[in-house]
């Protein structure tokens, strides 16, 4: 009894050791436990597996202290090299978690490397948009790091020393505990291996270093994760459908989504704020269709843009499908894509795109101009003629009015724009909307000179110009900023303007959904519409009465019923289940789901979901 109860006092580590790794647990558990409660970034088995990760970071870092040859070195050097080195290693983690918490706040995604090296030259743009002082904001790391080193050299005599093996006694006390860490390390190695398809792109680190490698998709349930190689399956379905086509009459071609463009914030919608002025002349000269009750397929960009492009709801996107590029190029189309953000490094989502592209520009050929400037769009626009090549398909995505989209001063025209609540490190909502509201103005400028650059090119008379978004955004509804989570009307409703050269009619619709846009452009030329596509083209009628909304953590739909129009919302994982009368106002503030009145709605709108998902 006695000797058991030596192996068990000498296997205990040293305190100072003890509260090393407390410390680092407790900091390890709070950050990614926050962006798993309030972004839903992740998972619990990615969260555990991240603590295990730490504690054997903090293992390797700390192994070299142990050894009987640092004894040879002297102690005061020994604490500095220990204090430099936690002390650094703890502020970047800390930078780490601070930029992935504004990575779900700014895009509702992880933050990763690739993102870190197309933005680190840009870095006084970012801070400026944040409202923030780039020589203050490093000042102040500066002074956190100096003041974390500071603690851990004077914290650091007593753990180099309880590091240290003196004696016999000492010796196997260092031995046993530093067994017991090597085996659980062992054991964290083959816990790694077995459950890592499981926990592989929740988990932070891992989140941020796979983006590097081009296999990380923003896909949990219901959307692919995983990079096909063989596109030879995608060309022979294009070719069947193409085959079966009668010869289409090719026209221009263009779409135009601005990214977090929300429709109830436009005027050209009926909002209190003069923003677009070019959108809303057109349309009152009859030369614009306005769709009111128009939704995005979920509530970030990645399922929105080949939900757009695709035609398929978040729950059809099981692998990477063939897309409207595709099946015009088939067609003898040119295809163009102008994209002002980065969709090289944004999560693979160029590779998503496919190969049928011919001119391809983005954020990440940008020189001269930033990241995220439409300005680039314009430029690039001068690469294009149209004179001699009528089947010309353009995509250009817009980054004015997000949040990190890079304001001209000629419109800042609402203020104050970079106002700030310092406690919850956000713009306040006032300066949130006034940025937003002259992101919105800034976005209708740039689209009143692509049309220019249409009319210029003699093309604009024969196109068919689609105006859309990804998703919405929110400005401070319910305490919240950005866009992801739960597919709420701010970041699900969204725009879908159509000019159309040839004056085609257009029906009203009670809904309409992302996926019908790349229908109605083969419509508008002839061609065939897949039949696993799930939008009907805008030019025909549809007894539709239902779209599906999602996230990643929620699926459900949005319908119209004879009681009003609904929003049913279920958990992927726990299955609990939401209702909303969306024909009230605020009605997202009201759960019905068990109210009795409400029982054959509820059960109305659990069988379209059901039907919906098969």
């Amino acid at each position: 009894m006695a000797c058991l109860k030596r192996l068990l006092l000498n296997s205990v580590p040293p305190w100072p050791v003890f509260w090393l790794f407390l410390v680092w647990i407790v900091q390890s558990a709070i950050f990614p436990g926050y962006i798993l409660f309030q972004y839903g970034g992740g998972s619990r088995l990615g969260f555990l597996m991240h603590l295990a990760l730490v504690v054997f970071l903090l293992v390797v870092c700390i192994t070299p202290f142990t050894l009987k040859a640092a004894r040879s070195i002297s102690l005061p050097v020994r604490r500095g090299v220990l204090a430099l080195v936690m002390g650094s290693l703890q502020s970047l983690m800390l930078g780490f978690y601070a930029l992935t918490i504004l990575g779900h706040q700014s895009w509702s995604g992880p933050f990763t490397l690739e993102l870190l090296r197309v933005y680190a030259g840009q870095i006084h743009v970012l801070m400026d948009m944040y409202g923030l002082s780039l020589t203050w904001t490093v000042a102040v790391a500066i002074a956190m790091w100096l003041i974390i080193v500071g603690t851990y050299y004077h914290f650091s005599r007593l753990l180099v020393m309880s590091l240290e093996a003196r004696g016999s006694e000492a010796t196997a006390s260092h031995s046993i505990w530093r067994g017991w860490v090597w085996c659980a390390v062992f054991l964290l190695i083959i816990v790694y291996g077995a459950t890592r398809p499981a926990w592989l792109f929740t988990e932070p680190l891992h989140a941020a270093w796979m983006n590097g490698h081009g296999f990380l998709r923003q896909a949990p349930q219901g959307l692919f994760m995983n990079k096909n190689p063989n596109r030879l399956e995608w060309s022979e379905q294009t070719n069947q459908i193409v085959s079966c086509a009668k010869k289409v009459n090719p026209r221009p071609l263009v779409l135009i989504i601005v990214d977090s463009l929300r429709s109830d914030l436009m005027d050209v919608y009926g909002a209190d704020h003069d923003n677009t002025p070019f959108l809303s002349e057109l349309h009152q000269q009859g030369k614009l269709h306005r769709f009111e009750n128009a939704y995005s397929v979920c509530t970030t960009s990645f399922c929105g843009i080949i939900g757009t492009l695709a035609s398929k709801y978040w729950h059809q996107l099981n692998e990477p499908p063939v897309n409207l590029a595709d099946i015009l190029k088939r067609h003898g189309y040119q295809i163009h894509f102008f994209h002002s953000c980065d969709h090289v490094n944004f999560f693979g989502i160029r590779e998503v795109f496919g190969g049928n592209i011919d001119l391809y520009r983005d954020g990440s050929f940008a020189s001269e101009i930033s990241v995220n400037d439409d300005r680039m769009v314009l430029q690039w626009l001068d690469e294009i003629s149209w004179n001699s090549r009528r089947a010309v398909f353009l995509y250009a995505h817009l980054m004015s009015a997000h949040a990190i989209g890079i304001r001209d001063p000629r419109f800042k025209k609402w203020q104050p724009d970079k106002e700030r609540n310092y406690l919850k490190l956000t713009r306040t909502p006032r300066s949130c909307r006034n940025n937003y509201h002259n992101g919105i103005l800034q976005a209708d400028h740039t689209i009143e000179q692509i049309f220019h650059f249409l009319a210029n090119q003699g093309v604009l008379d024969e196109a068919l110009v689609v105006i859309t978004s990804d998703h919405g955004e929110f400005l401070g509804e319910t305490d919240r900023f950005g866009h992801g989570g739960k597919p709420s009307e701010p970041v699900v409703r969204i725009p879908v303007l159509i000019y159309d050269g040839q004056n085609a009619d257009y029906p009203e619709r009670s809904l309409v959904s992302q996926v019908d846009i790349a229908p109605t452009m083969l419509h508008a030329i002839g061609a065939p519409v897949p039949a696993d596509w799930s939008g009907v083209p805008l030019q025909i009628p549809a007894s539709r009465n239902a779209v599906c909304v999602a996230s990643y953590e929620i699926s459900g739909m949005v319908a119209d019923l004879p009681e009003g129009r609904f929003k049913y919302l279920q958990e992927r994982r726990s299955g609990k289940e939401t209702l909303f009368d969306l024909s009230v106002q605020d009605g997202e503030s009201i759960n019905l789901a068990t109210r009795p009145s409400r029982m054959p709605v509820m059960s109305t709108m659990r069988k379209l979901h059901e039907s919906a998902m098969k």
